[in-house]
């Protein structure tokens, strides 16, 4: 692939790398130093961290993946869960020999963070997680009173979801409700909504909010985490005004991550990276910093 083909960030190159899960990888990377792994989130891809991958290279390895069925990654019509994504993130460390690095996750890369932290501590220094649920929600009266903010997973996971997603209109308009109009551009909007304009793409979308059912089942139904601990030092930052995921369900993880931290950021919506980056820029640079 041509890297015409990639949006510019400066400083920014760009590989494929195959993994034991075989599955192609497209890798953004960024800078020479300490190994950091930067997880995006739906509807985007890399790009997601180009406001903080050149502030961030000087003294550190910045790599940042597209997970499988988004970017430019392999789409194989499979897998498009976050224990999926997991393992992908793993394999991709093994193929590049990283064996500890530090993570950095948003939206669905923020949950995967979380199970990577569980499942795989010694691979992993740091966590810092944005607008991400962790997987220790219960089920009470204010998250009851917010299903209503969650009507968007139904639609994309419904039969009609992949050429909803595949519309170039749906996702600039999705990122932009909860008054976030003017956080992105139309040249950024732009750029995520070709790449899910693929058919493969768009139903990958679908597959993964049908994951999100299953996996908000296993969470406040099931409990199945609830025996788990999070060891790994994390810090989970939230823009309070998060459209898309409430703050309901923000309680209940003190008893099984000792180690982590909670902030919340006011006036600030869920696309945190990129509604303040130079705030995004500051966490990471801080937590980096603190290891």
């Amino acid at each position: 692939m041509a890297v015409d083909d990639f949006p510019s960030v400066p400083g920014v190159e760009h590989r494929f790398v195959d993994v034991a899960t075989s599955l192609r990888v497209h890798v953004a990377e960024a800078g020479d130093g300490d190994p950091v792994l930067l997880l995006h989130g739906w509807p985007q891809h890399w790009y997601l961290w180009r406001h903080v991958l050149g502030a961030l290279a000087g003294s550190n390895r910045l790599v940042a993946p597209d997970l499988r069925g988004f970017g430019w990654t392999d789409a194989p019509g499979q897998g498009y869960d976050p224990q999926t994504f997991a393992g992908d993130a793993i394999a991709l460390l093994d193929a590049l020999g990283l064996d500890r690095v530090r993570l950095v996750g948003h939206d669905w890369g923020g949950f995967t963070a979380f199970l990577l932290g569980l499942a795989h501590p010694e691979r992993f220094e740091r966590i810092l997680v944005f607008d991400a649920p962790h997987p220790w929600g219960s089920v009470t009266p204010a998250m009851l009173a917010s299903l209503w903010r969650t009507w968007y997973v139904a639609t994309i996971a419904s039969p009609l979801g992949p050429r909803l997603v595949a519309d170039p209109r749906f996702v600039p308009w999705f990122i932009r409700l909860g008054g976030r109009r003017d956080v992105f551009s139309d040249a950024d909007a732009a750029i995520y909504a070709r790449r899910l304009a693929e058919p493969a793409r768009a139903r990958a979308s679908s597959e993964l909010y049908r994951s999100y059912l299953r996996s908000a089942t296993e969470v406040f139904v099931r409990r199945r985490h609830a025996a788990a601990r999070l060891e790994v030092p994390t810090l989970l930052v939230f823009g309070a005004e998060d459209f898309y995921v409430p703050t309901a369900y923000l309680p209940g993880w003190d008893p099984h991550a000792p180690r982590m931290e909670l902030e919340l950021v006011p006036g600030c919506g869920h696309f945190l990276p990129e509604e303040r980056p130079q705030l995004a820029l500051e966490r990471i640079t801080a937590f980096l910093a603190a290891g």
